[in-house]
């Protein structure tokens, strides 16, 4: 099969940058050269990594850049870059969503795309997503989804032959190829979350609109859960991923502002209280930046109680 046969017109690759790591878009802007054209829409990057951007977009036909000039968060950064391309090809049929720090996996694009015609010949499709493997610990990231009316994991790895294909309730944003109709229909994703939870809102949302969620072991993409890994004992070594404290901020206040959401599952809001009451033990406790968490989370925790959303000034 030639590049040509390979190459699709009908998605573009949407990659949020933020003082992003070159090397690694660069890694991603090569992977997806023989796959989809792709918009690299920058959150306000310093000058210097903005001016290596522009040097590195310009040797490839196939990548654009815009440039927001300050961070206005991931959601309004993905909107921003989607109605874009909407605006100027209805032949786009899907956007690909991409971390800056995201790898596709070779024929990652034509697999998903492959993915979601068949199996909207027997559902309403929202969104596909690959298995996530992170090289830190070299494991692959977990599927969820509600089984027995708890919020449950499917590890990739346990899955048989016939298998391939998984309905899931939610997918990590990097990596899910979603059809732009559908985006138009739910809204696009909710710029006030700012950053954290935007696909699981967008996930649910999609789903009480009658859509599903499906994932694929067959293709992979290469992502960094969290700026870190950090390990515990319960039971068993266990992993988790490190995040700063003002990304514990936006994490804790999203999760609260979802659990007033009438289309958010039961079971998702049972799962995640738990998780943020762990969250708290754990880097409240042991993070040896204890106290920069307690204070992040704390004020997460009062504007997520308040209803409070949009940028924070932490």
């Amino acid at each position: 099969m030639s590049e040509s046969d390979t190459f699709s017109q009908e998605t573009v690759a949407i990659l949020v940058s933020y003082n992003p790591d070159t090397d690694s878009v660069r890694e991603a802007l090569q992977s997806l050269a023989s796959q989809c054209a792709t918009v690299i829409v920058d959150n306000g990057s310093d000058a210097d990594t903005l001016s290596h951007l522009k040097e590195l977009v310009a040797g490839f036909d196939t990548a654009e850049l815009i440039s927001l000039g300050s961070n206005l968060g991931i959601a309004c950064a993905q909107n921003r870059a989607i109605n874009h391309v909407i605006q100027i090809c209805d032949a786009v049929r899907y956007s690909l969503l991409l971390d800056h720090d995201s790898i596709p996996g070779p024929g990652l694009v034509r697999c998903l795309e492959e993915t979601f015609v068949a199996r909207q010949e027997q559902a309403r499709v929202a969104a596909v997503g690959p298995v996530l493997y992170d090289p830190r610990d070299k494991k692959f990231l977990d599927f969820h989804k509600v089984r027995f009316g708890l919020w449950g994991k499917v590890r990739p790895d346990t899955l048989s032959e016939g298998q391939r294909v998984v309905e899931v309730d939610n997918l990590n944003s990097s990596g899910t190829l979603l059809a732009n109709t559908v985006f138009r229909e739910t809204g696009g994703f909710d710029s006030s979350l700012f950053i954290d939870h935007v696909e699981t809102d967008w996930c649910f949302r999609a789903k009480s609109h009658g859509y599903r969620l499906f994932a694929t072991t067959e293709t992979q993409l290469t992502h960094h859960m969290g700026d870190d890994v950090c390990y515990y004992w319960f039971l068993k070594k266990r992993r988790m991923p490190y995040r700063s404290p003002r990304r514990h901020y936006y994490i804790v206040r999203n999760s609260l502002l979802l659990q007033k959401r009438d289309y958010v599952p039961l079971a998702w809001k049972l799962s995640n209280l738990l998780k943020l009451c762990f969250t708290f033990l754990y880097f409240c406790g042991y993070s040896p930046d204890r106290a920069k968490q307690r204070r992040h989370i704390r004020d997460g925790i009062r504007d997520g109680l308040k209803g409070i959303s949009g940028v924070s000034g932490h």
